[in-house]
């Protein structure tokens, strides 16, 4: 007689099998959330701009309303970072011209439940003098990055963003936590993973150019745009009355009406499935884990505490040929839209060290000194 030491679970001993595993299984679960719950995305504290005063003024002369800085004045503010407040850099880029035609800063308040969002258009002045690159448009300044890059692929394209970041984090004292940049596909993707969006075009819109492969075809009225169509509504600009502000203004509409999409009708779980899945369709500097993180934190704003405007200033006019070629910032209003809307600090940015080498304004005795006295407006 063979003895067999291998002992079957007694229908007694089965519950007691099943109920550990269950409470094993629900550890697990409580550990995990717990970890993402004390999870905190990687961040630091440092200023990047110069925060301290100049001495001197270099256009104090341009008009009565630049207020001068007395002669040795360098103070040194101490910047401290807030408490649960994250920065971004979100771009949309051209794959034809490789321009980041769309540019937004975004910040994520976390202790206040608020999402602000600040639209640069695409056409807005640079100083090609003070900036250091041939450009005349922000939009160009990824654009000259990326062809300068000794890289290629993602690394290239990453390359490019952490220059662009640099540069509206010095010229606009902003903190730059996190960036990512998509091409049309991309974006096409995303919006067709969440289904689409029920959205109302204001007016037809048809507009063409096989060059770009771009062909646009929508009609007036509420209708379910799906990938492809929201491609089109984002891209077109030639019928707003205003030109690409006009066009600017449509995508704050619309960017609402995906954040309300996805946060009325799409579980958090969901959207962090389809943000891992999409994860390797853009590029950026953010993890998985911070991924997980910002998207929870997203699902605790209402509606009703996000807030989109466009940096402020204006398309501005060349009096000499008729031309609305700049979109010009307005120094004083701009520098307002910072400190209320994405100032990661505690302290307020000053009037002095706002772009403080001029890159959004031209000299007033330059080719665009009309953007000059609106600058200084």
């Amino acid at each position: 007689m063979k003895y067999n030491d291998t002992k079957k679970n007694t229908p007694k001993e089965r519950p007691i099998v099943l109920i550990t595993v269950v409470c094993f299984i629900i550890c697990l679960a409580v550990l995990t959330g717990l970890c993402y719950a004390a999870f905190r995305p990687n961040i630091n504290s440092d200023v990047p701009f110069d925060g301290t005063v100049p001495g001197w003024f270099e256009n104090s002369d341009v008009t009565s309303s630049v207020p001068s800085v007395p002669s040795g004045n360098t103070d040194q503010t101490v910047y401290t970072r807030k408490e649960g407040y994250y920065t971004f850099l979100v771009c949309g880029m051209d794959d034809v011209s490789k321009n980041t035609d769309v540019m937004m800063l975004v910040s994520l308040d976390t202790v206040n439940d608020e999402i602000n969002i600040l639209q640069i258009p695409r056409d807005t002045f640079v100083n090609p003098d003070t900036s250091g690159y041939r450009v005349t448009r922000i939009n160009s300044i990824y654009t000259s990055a990326y062809n300068k890059a000794p890289y290629a692929g993602q690394k290239r394209r990453k390359a490019a963003m952490e220059v662009l970041c640099v540069e509206v984090e010095k010229a606009l004292c902003v903190k730059i936590d996190r960036y990512v940049l998509m091409d049309t596909d991309a974006f096409v993707d995303i919006i067709d993973a969440i289904e689409g969006v029920d959205y109302y075009v204001p007016f037809d819109m048809d507009y063409e150019d096989p060059e770009q492969n771009l062909y646009i075809h929508l009609k007036e009225g509420m209708q379910h745009l799906d990938g492809k169509a929201a491609e089109q509504f984002i891209r077109y600009r030639s019928g707003y009355v205003t030109g690409d502000i006009g066009r600017v203004e449509a995508r704050a509409d619309f960017l609402k009406a995906v954040y309300n999409k996805v946060r009325n009708n799409l579980s958090v779980s969901v959207v962090v499935e389809i943000v891992k899945q999409l994860f390797d369709r853009v590029t950026t500097n953010a993890s998985t884990d911070d991924i997980l993180f910002f998207a929870n934190a997203v699902y605790d704003v209402d509606s009703d505490r996000m807030n989109i405007k466009t940096l402020s200033g204006s398309s501005v006019m060349n009096p000499e040929t008729g031309v609305w070629t700049y979109y010009a910032l307005n120094k004083k209003s701009a520098l307002e839209d910072i400190n209320r809307y994405m100032n990661v600090f505690k302290e307020d940015i000053s009037y002095d060290i706002f772009d403080k080498n001029a890159i959004f304004t031209d000299d007033p005795n330059g080719d665009n000194p009309y953007i000059s006295e609106y600058y200084y407006s």
